[in-house]
């Protein structure tokens, strides 16, 4: 410092050029108008704004996208000139003196830009930060208390504890880089150093006062008053013994010149937050990943990705769990970090058809067991310098809270090889039977086809099958499956009335195990083929189809037929039957499992639509196979008055049971919500769905009467415990059978922030309860038939321990059905082999007007983890 306070306009000192990147969120910003900056960090380690013209500008962020200027590698001439402004002085205190009453600022010279990117200096450094990956990475943060005393809302102890989780908080950045890199990296509070961690104020936290404003906002002078006043507090260089420093100000006077969150510097070690937004997890995930030298992603502008962690991060406290996208991934592979063992790069011209089974990153650790030859991202080499993408968006676990494109195989664009920084563009999401055509891929004149064959997430790890032709059609031949079994083709043609028809495949030698399935609704255009394909062991199975109506695909409400082929040969055909037909075909033979083979698939028929532009092309949707476990029909028969769990393979590997409560036949009562609790009994109990009984607006006192889906948003959420020991006031109303003290809770509500577009996540806290931490485990629109089950799948599981209660609220806007209940509330009303059902009671309103006491009807699909 002293050595640039020295310096005249005549000298020059070498720095180093780095790009600062920002969250910037003010709404002035143009969707392509740049969002960086550029500064010099001296050879002392300061850092001083850049003085350039607007074409100096643009030639430096070209030469940082192209890869010519590498940030923290680069070096530049510059002019150290002194800025007319002056800073404030303050003697005394305890605030620092400032040690030059002039700022700095580094002034090119006139004409293009001059760097050097030394041979030597960049291999080891381009992308020194992906280095830190590997390990747990020592942070400190730095609370800053300006000369006016304006410093953030946290102290020490709560930022320690938002940060690190050093009191208990479950959801932080460490874990949040845990999860995503399957517990290859961590954040700590640790420096290493007794003496330094006894000057902190908390756990890898201090708090500086400095000697000027952060209003008006000037970044480099912050930064290097922070800095100073922890290195002088800890008696310690920075970053020294750190891996990463975090500088946190309170929000400027006019809040225009801080029209940010957050920004961080690309392959470095800092980053600075505006009020409390470092608290929010994703928020520093996103800005750590500019310091590992990531860039930005988006589909139609910089940062409306929302299915990465580097397009639009979550905004919240507790909205931390989404990562990053196939690009990023694949630029953190390359360099030796995570997902090493998983990834593969395809030259299409050199392999022109391939299958592929992609895993999501957020259950890496399952791959090696269950599919070891499973990929969690791939390159697709254009032989340019911008290349494609390719991973499964799996939404679970650190991936749950993901927004865009969840559980669909997602394709992205990059450039710099995907080896170094590049913004990336989304260019679609792919579910089950869509594909994606790339046109004049790399250059070559021939387009590119990916094709997903099957999503199946009913089992841990879920999994994507996708297939890639290059080359016209007519001159690729089709990909050659891989199958240990045999593969089986479901094909039907629908009638008339296509949401009448549901089917399934059960295997009798596996207890009755669904292999595959369509249930009604999901079949939604008349006179239509539908076909579905899965590799299957060679065993004896049972095909059922049923009509919803009772008359069939043919003839009287159109020419619909149906088609099994098993192998090579057509096992089942037909077209008129009445509510059902069954036809069993096969025998029972010890084979293995096809799902632990190699996991290549029979890809769908090659495409035939013209291209469209990339990036515009948006999957062409191809009537092939669904997803498994929709809406089934319900039994006709009343059910025992203890049924039995049965047994579903799942093809992840584990073992799902499906429990369908006795009271089935009896559920002829209306509510909007239900709340009841489960207790699991001597295993873990980790329910994957719901299945909820529909029923129309019609009958009276609600009872069943039509036969018309009604299409209803529906809600699943959940808390640990019995509900009676937290409700709160508008829960704690008086029932016609049993009174209840009223419990009392002050009303809480989460603050909106004004800073961005924020849109509400699945799994997220109910704004409109007064009762703590409900979470949400499904929202979506369900089409709801009478007299039908219809199986909600869960975006995240509900884990009940062994001998633990979990209380559980399902509702519907229109409504579902449920039987009213003549025991007392809590008592048990059903059970099996592993858990009890307790009498719960309906509410008129979410989270409001409790009415009735109730029994859930409906069905329960759950695994089981280890025993008490």
């Amino acid at each position: 410092v002293q050595t640039i306070d020295n310096t005249d306009a005549s000298n020059k000192q070498g720095g180093q050029s780095l790009r600062k990147r920002g969250r910037h969120l003010n709404k002035e910003n143009k969707p392509n108008e740049p969002d960086e900056s550029f500064v010099c960090e001296l050879e002392d380690g300061s850092v001083v704004s850049i003085d350039a013209t607007d074409e100096q500008m643009r030639e430096m962020r070209s030469a940082l996208r192209d890869g010519d200027l590498v940030s923290q590698v680069s070096t530049m001439e510059v002019d150290i000139m002194p800025q007319t402004s002056q800073d404030q002085i303050v003697q005394g205190g305890d605030f620092l003196t400032a040690r030059d009453n002039k700022k700095k600022i580094a002034k090119l010279p006139p004409g293009s830009i001059k760097t050097q990117t030394k041979a030597r200096r960049l291999a080891e450094h381009s992308q020194r930060r992906l280095g830190t990956l590997f390990r747990t990475n020592r942070m400190l943060v730095i609370l800053v208390n300006d000369i006016e005393e304006r410093k953030p809302s946290f102290g020490a102890r709560e930022t320690s504890d938002k940060i690190f989780g050093t009191n208990g908080d479950p959801e932080t950045p460490s874990v949040q880089l845990s999860g995503c890199s399957n517990n290859q990296t961590s954040l700590t509070p640790d420096s290493g150093d007794p003496a330094v961690n006894s000057l902190m104020d908390a756990p890898g936290v201090v708090e500086v006062n400095i000697a000027i404003s952060i209003s008006p906002f000037d970044g480099p002078a912050i930064e290097n008053a922070a800095i100073e006043a922890a290195m002088e507090k800890l008696g310690i260089r920075l970053p020294g013994m750190f891996d990463f420093v975090a500088i946190v100000i309170e929000d400027c006077l006019d809040s225009s010149e801080c029209g940010f969150a957050a920004y961080a510097y690309l392959n470095s070690w800092k980053s600075l937050y505006v009020k409390d937004f470092y608290t929010y997890p994703a928020i520093m995930t996103h800005e750590l990943g500019h310091n590992f030298n990531l860039g930005h992603s988006g589909l139609t502008r910089t940062y409306d990705d929302w299915s990465c962690s580097m397009g639009n991060p979550l905004w919240g406290d507790h909205l931390d769990k989404m990562c990053f996208n196939p690009a990023k991934n694949w630029q953190i592979a390359h360099h030796g970090a995570w997902y090493v063992e998983h990834k593969s790069l395809l030259d299409p011209r050199t392999i022109p058809v391939s299958s592929h089974r992609l895993v999501g990153v957020s259950e890496y650790g399952l791959i090696e067991s269950s599919y070891p030859t499973a990929l969690a991202v791939m390159k697709l080499e254009s032989r340019a310098n911008t290349d494609y993408f390719l991973g499964f968006n799996r939404a679970n676990r650190q991936n749950a809270d993901n927004r865009l494109a969840s559980n669909e195989v997602t394709l992205i664009k990059a450039g710099n090889n995907g080896e170094g920084y590049s913004e990336s563009t989304f260019l679609t999401g792919l579910k089950q039977g869509e594909n994606y055509t790339i046109p004049d891929f790399g250059g070559s004149g021939e387009e590119l086809i990916i094709s997903v064959d099957e999503i199946d997430i009913s089992g841990s790890p879920g999994y994507a099958d996708v297939s890639i032709v290059y080359g016209s059609p007519s001159s690729t031949p089709a990909p050659t499956p891989f199958c240990k079994g045999k593969w089986m083709k479901v094909t039907v043609d629908t009638d008339n009335y296509p949401g009448e028809t549901s089917w399934e495949v059960l295997d009798k030698c596996d207890n009755d195990a669904v292999v595959m399935s369509v249930g009604g609704g999901q079949y939604t255009k008349a006179s239509e083929r539908y076909e579905k394909n899965k590799c299957v062991p060679d065993s004896r199975y049972e095909f059922i189809i049923h009509d919803r109506y009772g008359d069939g695909v043919c003839c009287s409400g159109g020419s619909g037929s149906y088609n099994v082929e098993y192998g090579s040969e057509v096992v089942v055909h037909g077209g008129e039957f009445g509510g059902s037909d069954t036809t069993t075909f096969g025998s029972c033979v010890n084979s293995p499992n096809p799902s632990t083979a190699q996991p290549t698939i029979k890809p769908s028929a090659s495409p035939t639509s013209e291209p469209t532009i990339a990036p515009t092309n948006f999957p062409t949707k191809a009537p092939t196979s669904f997803p498994t476990d929709l809406p089934t029909t319900m039994p006709s028969s009343q059910p025992s008055s203890q049924p039995t769990s049965d047994a579903e393979v799942d093809s992840g590997g584990g073992t799902s049971k499906k429990y369908t409560t006795p009271n089935i036949s009896e559920a002829t009562d209306k509510a909007n919500g239900v709340i009841f609790t489960i207790t699991a009994k001597s295993r873990d109990i980790i329910i994957t769905a719901l299945g909820i009984v529909g029923m129309d607006d019609g009958g009276a006192k609600g009872k069943v009467k039509g036969k018309e889906a009604k299409k209803s948003d529906i809600r699943v959420f959940s808390h640990a415990g019995s509900y009676e020991s937290f409700l709160g006031e508008q829960l704690g109303k008086k029932r016609s059978r049993r009174s209840r003290s009223k419990t009392s809770r002050s009303k809480t509500s989460r603050s909106k922030t004004s800073r961005s577009e924020t849109s509400r996540s699945k799994r997220t806290r109910s704004s409109q309860s007064n009762v703590a931490d409900w979470d949400e485990y499904f929202e979506d629109k369900v089409v709801m038939y009478p007299q039908e089950i219809v199986d909600v799948n869960l975006d995240e599981e509900i884990t009940i321990p062994a001998g633990d209660t979990v209380s559980v609220y399902v509702v519907s806007k229109k409504g579902f059905s449920y039987k009213e209940s003549a025991c007392n509330e809590f008592d048990v009303y059903a059970e099996s082999d592993d858990f009890v059902l307790k009498v719960g009671t309906t509410t008129k309103k979410e989270f409001k007007h409790m009415e009735k006491l109730a029994d859930f009807a409906g069905r329960i699909v759950y695994q089981t983890g280890v025993s008490a």
